[in-house]
Parts: structure tokens; C-alpha cells; sequence
């Protein structure tokens, strides 16, 4: 049900003078489909793939996630067959896309709506809308617009489902990034005709922010147990605020530090076991995020 074209030519627009700067990829790979091995779609097939990598030459510390998009433009007659990846130079994945419609049934083929190349899908952690094929007909286009990670609720395939603000939040910039499309199903041709990466003005950390978490805050005690214990070296701040997020990219928490505080405390014993991220936020600039495991 599926083939995609991805389209790869690489384009770069690199603005010196802190505007926006845009990474692109438009040159159109072959075809691609899911093989019917048990029937038509999901887990009864063998899906294609294909992936297209854009370099990125700068170095710089994602931090705020907020200031990168990843633009889509797609091709697709059965959207509920698509899955699309983003890997990191890294090797974290994050999936935007995920067989949209389908049901907790593996064999389910999804919404029968369709991407159309004009209308890019926009995908920032800031926005708030998922692509919501529901509200169109059948075989209606999905419109352009702002949308974050859509998935559905089938059980296959897992992939990589991860909030935007938890994937990019203290990654480095430079390198490969690519993007791997999935076909689950048989029949139905997509493609990728274009993909971009925009890094907006205050992406990234500045040189003197890049060690925040090992010379200016020093976790005391991690994994964290009923109490988070912080030591600040550099109490020379006119405003300290802890921004507390879990690994779906919901804030927990928001804490403002006192002024010349050498130590601070946050309690935790209601926090579930598992990964947060600690976003210092010292005179209105986003610093470097702390990784803590709660036990």
C-alpha cells in the first residue's frame, strides 16, 4: 500500500548574522512499499524503508527546543500506512509520524486521508495540535500547518515515541540527521518530495553556558531519591528559575532559586521512578539541561 519517494537535495542557508538557518534536502529518492506478507497492512507486512540524511557543519548545544523545525512535505495516498523517523547524529531517534488512524488492531490500515506535497507539516515542540486526519473524508489532504508528533494507537510498530523538548534538549547540532520513512502497507504509493531542519536564532547554548551542570550546579546526590539536592559555585544571578520535565516533555515543576542561595533543595517524593530533565533558567537564558534518574 505504499511506496515513498523521498526527496534529497541538499540546499543550505547559512545565516552568519543570527537569522534562521535553514538545512534542506529536495533531490526525490525511488519508490518505495510495504510487501503483503499476511495481508495489507501493519503487522501482516513487511514494511519498506527508506532514509535521506541532512549534514548539519556547525557546532553548538541545542537549548531551547523550541527554536528548531523539522518541515515535512509528503506525498502519500494512504497516510495510515506512514511512519517517519528523525535519527540524531547521536543515534536518538524521535517518530513525527506513526500509521495515523489506525486502531489497537495491528492489522489496521488507518485513515485513508492523504498528504499532499504543498502543504508542509510543520513539526516544533512549541505547537500544540497533533495532524488530525479524523475531522477530513476520505482521501481529503491533510492541510499545511503546525503540528506535533501524531501517533497512532496501534501497538505496531513501537518506534520511537519521545516529546520533542526531551529529544533535542542538550543534543549537539553537528553532524547527520536523517530521516526514515516506513510504508506498512501494500498498494499505496508515498513519497517524500522535500524535508528541512531550521535552526532559529536562540537555539543553542552560549560558549560561557556550555558547562552549567558540572561548574556552575552540581547535582549532590543522582539517581535522586526523596529529595533533589543542588550546590551552586555561581550564585551571581539576579534570577534563577528551575524548570522541572518529565521524559514526555510535560513541566513537573517550576522553582525560582533565592538570590546568593549556595544550596538548594526540591523535593521528589512524589516524583515516579525514571528520567526528568532539570532546565536552569538564570536571567532569562536557558542553560544546559540536567539529566536525573529518579530511583
Amino acid at each position: 500500500m505504499k511506496a515513498l519517494k523521498i526527496t534529497i537535495c541538499l540546499v543550505f542557508l547559512f545565516c552568519m548574522n543570527i537569522q534562521a538557518q535553514t538545512y534542506q534536502n529536495t533531490t526525490a529518492t525511488s519508490a518505495i512499499d510495504g510487501i503483503n506478507r499476511l495481508g495489507d497492512c501493519g503487522a501482516s507486512v513487511q514494511p519498506g524503508v527508506h532514509m535521506s540524511t541532512i549534514n548539519i557543519p556547525i557546532t553548538g548545544i541545542i537549548g531551547d527546543p523550541t527554536k528548531i523545525t523539522f518541515n515535512l512535505s509528503l506525498n502519500a495516498t494512504w497516510l495510515g500506512d506512514v511512519a517517519a523517523d528523525i535519527i540524531s547524529p547521536s543515534g536518538d531517534a524521535i517518530t513525527l509520524i506513526r500509521r495515523i488512524g489506525t486502531t489497537a488492531n495491528n492489522s489496521s490500515c488507518g485513515d485513508s486521508s492523504n498528504f499532499l506535497p504543498a502543504n508542509v507539516l510543520s513539526f516544533n515542540s512549541a505547537n500544540v495540535n497533533p495532524i488530525d486526519a479524523a475531522s477530513l473524508t476520505d482521501s481529503q489532504n491533510i492541510p499545511a500547518g503546525n503540528y506535533i508528533p501524531t501517533i497512532g494507537t496501534a501497538k505496531y510498530p513501537t518506534h520511537n515515541i519521545i516529546s520533542m523538548s526531551t529529544f533535542l534538549t542538550g543534543k549537539q547540532i553537528n553532524g547527520d540527521w536523517t530521516l526514515v520513512i516506513y510504508d506498512y502497507g501494500a498498494g499505496d504509493t508515498s513519497n517524500i518530495s522535500s524535508w528541512q531542519i531550521i535552526l532559529n536564532s536562540g537555539a543553542f547554548l552560549k560558549t560561557t553556558e556550555s558547562g552549567i551542570f558540572t561548574s556552575e550546579i552540581i547535582v549532590k546526590e543522582n539517581p535522586v531519591k526523596d529529595r533533589l539536592l543542588l550546590k551552586l559555585n555561581d550564585n551571581d544571578f539576579t534570577s534563577l528559575v528551575l524548570e522541572l520535565y518529565d521524559t514526555s516533555g510535560k513541566l513537573m515543576r517550576k522553582e525560582s532559586v533565592p538570590r546568593q542561595a549556595k544550596d538548594f533543595e526540591m523535593n521528589a517524593s512524589d516524583w515516579y521512578p525514571g528520567m526528568y530533565l532539570l532546565i536552569p533558567i538564570k536571567d532569562g537564558d536557558r542553560k544546559q539541561a540536567i539529566k536525573l534518574l529518579k530511583k
